[in-house]
């Protein structure tokens, strides 16, 4: 295991069953693989079959490779569900015409292990809110939420029709019908594929068990950049009580959905935290070394 000064990661060993089930969603999703024998220089493609005897063989339809590099043992990375992995194996064969490599795979993959923080801690030092829509209570009573409830943090607030206007002027996604509404929740903390907030109960009662079981859309605003994230559900809700909050029972939210590269790069930039290929490439090299 090595640990590099930059990226702070680990290389973590995975068994050879893990390694095949990788490979077979890997092909099943087509997706890319990187590839090279030096870094920085690299070359990607996109797994299109595997096969096994004795040893995974997988084949790459790749887009340009400058030389021949039949015969020659490369690295590869992959990823799968937002978790890099890493491997070596050797190319047994290259067509140039069908822009395929056959590689035999070695036993054994790495997953990324990230050492530094991958979540921001957004409040109070940053002003990020998830803004998302959902129906409208059929009952005929109004519902107030009350505000004593929230102390100064401003989780959620009734927004007036002017604040309605301007959000929905965020994004597509926030236009809405008669029966629909917005809310906003300011973050608590964020990454490039989820984040988290709190909620009162009566917020969760009517908005957020409303959502469970099923995927929607979030729009956020970091600091006036607008986001918008796709694929969104809901993985937990948990009771919370804390002293800011007088007393009052909150509940503590998560909501996960589909990795945003640009708003990995906005974290990046605002955490001052980078992890890029280059030095994922740099740092594999080094550690395979050892093995």
């Amino acid at each position: 295991m090595v640990e590099s000064s930059r990226a702070k990661i680990n290389f973590i060993k995975l068994t050879p069953e893990v390694l095949s089930s990788k490979i077979a969603l890997l092909v099943s999703n087509h997706e890319r693989v990187v590839f090279w024998k030096r870094s920085p220089k690299y070359f990607e493609g996109r797994a299109i079959s595997f096969k096994f005897s004795g040893k995974i063989s997988l084949r790459i339809n790749y887009s340009d490779i400058s030389r021949s590099v039949e015969g020659e043992v490369v690295c590869l990375n992959f990823s799968l569900n937002e978790i890099e992995y890493f491997l070596r194996g050797k190319v047994v064969e290259q067509s140039e015409l069908e822009k395929e490599l056959e590689i035999d795979l070695e036993a054994h993959c790495f997953r990324v292990e990230k050492r530094s923080k991958e979540r921001l801690l957004a409040y109070p030092v940053y002003d990020i809110y998830a803004y998302l829509k959902f129906k409208k209570s059929p009952k005929p009573n109004v519902i107030y939420f009350n505000k004593n409830e929230q102390k100064n943090r401003d989780f959620f607030s009734e927004i007036d029709n002017l604040q309605k206007n301007k959000i929905a002027a965020m994004s597509a996604s926030l236009e809405k019908n008669d029966e629909e509404d917005l809310v906003g929740f300011r973050v608590e903390d964020i990454s490039s594929s989820g984040l988290s907030f709190f909620a009162s109960s009566k917020e969760k009662e009517i908005i957020l068990d409303e959502l469970e079981n099923s995927q929607f859309t979030l729009v956020l605003n970091f600091e006036m950049q607008v986001f918008t994230l796709e694929e969104a559900v809901v993985v937990y809700k948990m009771n919370y009580i804390n002293t800011q909050f007088s007393g009052v029972p909150m509940f503590k939210v998560g909501i996960n959905f589909k990795q945003n590269v640009a708003l990995k790069k906005k974290i990046e930039e605002t955490s001052g935290i980078t992890i890029d290929l280059g030095n994922y490439q740099k740092d594999f090299e080094e550690f395979i070394k050892n093995e």
